[in-house]
């Protein structure tokens, strides 16, 4: 175990002083055999990648961090990953913020604190020959000192939120500490229980949207989860169309 961080006994922690990205070195491993639980941990990524391959930056000083499963299941199972993922890390960045803080979900893989970006979340997937998943790799990247400046959406880091004392090594034990729960509770009860708790924190639910798809943009009501965890949006003309993947903004903005 790295340097006296305790994680649960099925997480078994590398840590990197720098490397290209934690997911492409949790792919790395993955082809050469690594094990369930693995969990590749960087002090500074000099390719950071987040979703639709955008530049995730990368200073010391935050958490960049990946996680190797090996869950067999159907690649439209592994999506939900992200969901379980977005609750134990939110729990976690929660611990160490002030209780007036908000902590929300944004989908699809987004962490918000009072409405402004903190962590984002990328999913891998290996597909064995049976059409199942081999493996399943998850990034997670949190601001804690820094933060890069607002593009499309508000950014901010934990320190800017109000948090005080809070290290990488701090946040990646609360997170595979929460994640453990979530992931049992994942295979014991299926997806329901966690698509309720994300709910639950969801950022937008109820309220005016933009959803931005490859080739067009759509505009209405978040208006639910379909029980894989596609978002449900409610047209003006009382559509109910189901997202798969997009970029979701607040109608307003």
């Amino acid at each position: 175990m790295a340097r006296g961080i305790v994680l649960p006994a099925e997480f078994h922690l590398q840590r990197l002083e720098a490397v290209d990205s934690t997911n492409a070195e949790a792919k790395r491993r993955a082809a050469q055999g690594a094990s369930d639980g693995t969990v590749i941990q960087a002090g500074a990524q000099t390719a950071g990648r987040g979703r639709q391959g955008r530049v995730w930056e990368s200073p010391p000083g935050n958490l960049y961090c990946s996680l190797l499963l090996r869950p067999d299941c159907a690649p439209g199972m592994a999506v939900q990953a992200g969901f379980l993922t977005a609750l134990a890390a939110g729990e976690a960045v929660a611990r160490h913020l002030p209780p007036e803080v908000a902590v929300r979900c944004k989908w699809p893989n987004d962490l918000l604190v009072d409405g402004a970006k903190v962590a984002g979340i990328l999913l891998e997937t290996g597909i064995d020959k049976t059409g199942r998943v081999d493996w399943l790799v998850i990034g997670l990247g949190i601001n804690i000192a820094s933060h890069p400046p607002a593009a499309s959406y508000p950014t901010t880091s934990l320190i800017a939120a109000g948090a005080d004392r809070v290290s990488p090594d701090d946040l990646l034990a609360a997170y595979c500490a929460s994640f453990a729960v979530w992931r049992h509770r994942w295979r014991e009860f299926g997806f329901e229980p966690v698509r309720r708790a994300w709910l639950a924190k969801a950022s937008g639910i109820g309220k005016g949207i933009r959803v931005r798809l490859e080739n067009e943009e759509l505009t209405g009501v978040f208006a639910d989860l379909d029980p894989g965890g596609a978002l449900i949006l409610e047209t003006a003309a009382g559509e109910r169309r189901r997202i798969s993947a997009g970029d979701v903004f607040p109608a307003a903005a």
